[in-house]
């Protein structure tokens, strides 16, 4: 069990190094590429520290169980009781608690009112409403709006027109300052929103993945009786 630990901390570390390494040559590469190009360094950059964060979370969550294995074996040999600091702290937890315990009691157990509970219920039916709203309404849309929205950011940063350029910068007119190319400014106009739509797409997907994952943990932790937090 030991060992099983040690190995997914050791991968947490290098998932960390690998983060690491993701901001230094996303840096690296901003300080080369040219302008027009930066927007995708960025996007690179996003996606795979989307994927390393997903990574550690999965990792930390296969850690909890083997956590509360050890202490509970801990717990279950007596060894807590060998252990000054371990000692230490039970007594503090014990005396926390039931202070909390003595404060509570003359307000049936809690600080909230009744109707706390209720608003709290309600609450959640309100928020999961407005979640399955945003998923089917929004969620199918949101490639569309991103591939939209750098095509407004290209045409108010770049232009092939060194006339409109000239004019935009007194305040003339509509577009961008940055001359670029004819070939190039088509090129960016076609490449760079479909690019943002598919990366839209793309973290769309993990993200529900990763949400569907975790629903079905926690089934799976509510069958069997695991705590996760």
């Amino acid at each position: 069990m030991l060992a099983r630990i040690t190995e997914a901390r050791e991968r947490l570390g290098a998932l960390a190094e690998e983060r690491a390494a993701s901001l230094q040559a996303d840096r690296t590469d901003l300080r080369l590429v040219a302008s027009w190009i930066r927007p995708l360094v960025i996007a690179r950059g996003l996606c795979a520290r989307a994927v390393l964060h997903h990574r550690a979370a999965v990792v930390r969550r296969r850690l909890v169980p083997l956590h509360e294995a050890v202490g509970a074996l801990v717990a279950g040999r007596g060894l807590g009781t060998k252990r000054p600091k371990i000692v230490e702290a039970r007594a503090g937890l014990d005396r926390i608690t039931a202070e909390r315990e003595q404060r509570l009691a003359p307000f049936g157990g809690t600080a909230h009112p009744s109707w706390m509970r209720l608003v709290a219920a309600e609450s959640a039916v309100l928020a999961r409403a407005i979640v399955r709203q945003l998923r089917t309404t929004l969620m199918p849309k949101a490639p569309a709006l991103a591939g939209m929205a750098m095509g407004w950011w290209i045409a108010n940063t770049y232009t092939d027109s060194h006339a409109r350029s000239v004019l935009r910068s007194i305040g003339i007119g509509h577009g961008g300052t940055n001359v670029v190319s004819g070939s190039t400014y088509k090129a960016m106009s076609f490449w760079l929103p479909l690019l943002a739509a598919a990366v839209c797409a793309y973290l769309g997907e993990r993200l529900a993945e990763s949400y569907r994952e975790r629903v079905r943990g926690r089934l799976t932790d509510s069958r069997t009786g695991t705590n996760r937090p």
